[in-house]
């Protein structure tokens, strides 16, 4: 396996994967950290975070997961590779590799990205600590449904030569998941797709805004985290892994 994750690396070291992703970073940090932070941002400002990142999440994560899956397959595909690759490994290990190797680069922008708004909180100057055990949960939920999308995309472009099949795959899971959660009095929406489950775990609300006195009686609170969901997502992961492999094991190369 260590061999096999060496020769990711060194395949992938002039394909500016990790460029790429470090980019998309970038510029989701750019889109949730920009704005006007008013006087009510600066004193709500740790739990505004934590209620309007998984949304932010909902968009970026699955993109990042479509181009890194898509980049580290689309040159297995070329040249028929995957049948050079096999004189020297099973397939199910090279399946292993390929996504212990893209996941860390996702794992490594989710921890950046992370660090990034911590950082940037204590900057801004928001009022009082950073609630950590809330932020490490809230990272938890962001790189479990993250891992999910990922082993979808990271299937997919395993099976599909055209990539453009894994693209538009994940673009409308994208939407479907960011539709659910645009509609939380249908909460079982949103669970029906694993890129929903940035939503379904999220557990800062907004509470007192309304339309004409917007954030003057405004609040966040911190609702119950649906441990069920996370604990049936943790068992898609698993079922989408074995499966994934099974199909990826089984197809002609």
């Amino acid at each position: 396996m260590i061999k096999l994750l060496k020769c990711e690396y060194k395949k992938t070291r002039r394909k500016y994967i990790l460029f790429t992703a470090l980019l998309i970073t970038i510029i989701q940090l750019c889109w949730a950290l920009y704005g006007n932070y008013t006087e009510f941002s600066i004193k709500n400002g740790w739990m505004m975070f934590l209620y309007q990142l998984p949304l932010v999440n909902a968009i970026f994560m699955p993109l990042l997961s479509i181009i890194v899956s898509s980049r580290l397959c689309d040159m297995e595909h070329k040249g028929s590779m995957f049948r050079k690759i096999l004189v020297i490994a099973e397939k199910g290990k090279i399946y292993d590799a390929k996504l212990i190797y893209g996941f860390s680069i996702i794992f490594f922008c989710n921890i950046l990205n992370w660090c990034v708004t911590i950082i940037f909180g204590y900057i801004k100057g928001f009022s009082g600590d950073v609630p950590i055990i809330l932020y490490l949960l809230y990272l938890l939920f962001t790189v479990v449904p993250t891992f999910a999308v990922y082993i979808f995309q990271h299937t997919i472009s395993l099976l599909f030569k055209n990539q453009a099949i894994t693209f538009f795959a994940g673009v409308i899971g994208t939407f479907c998941g960011l539709f659910s959660m645009f509609l939380p009095q249908i909460p079982i929406l949103r669970k029906s797709f694993i890129w929903g489950y940035y939503g379904v775990l999220q557990f800062v609300g907004l509470f007192g805004w309304t339309k004409e006195e917007r954030y003057l009686n405004a609040y966040f609170e911190i609702m119950d985290i649906d441990w069920i969901f996370f604990t049936i997502l943790i068992a898609i992961c698993i079922v989408m892994y074995v499966i994934g492999k099974k199909l990826f094991c089984g197809k002609e190369v």
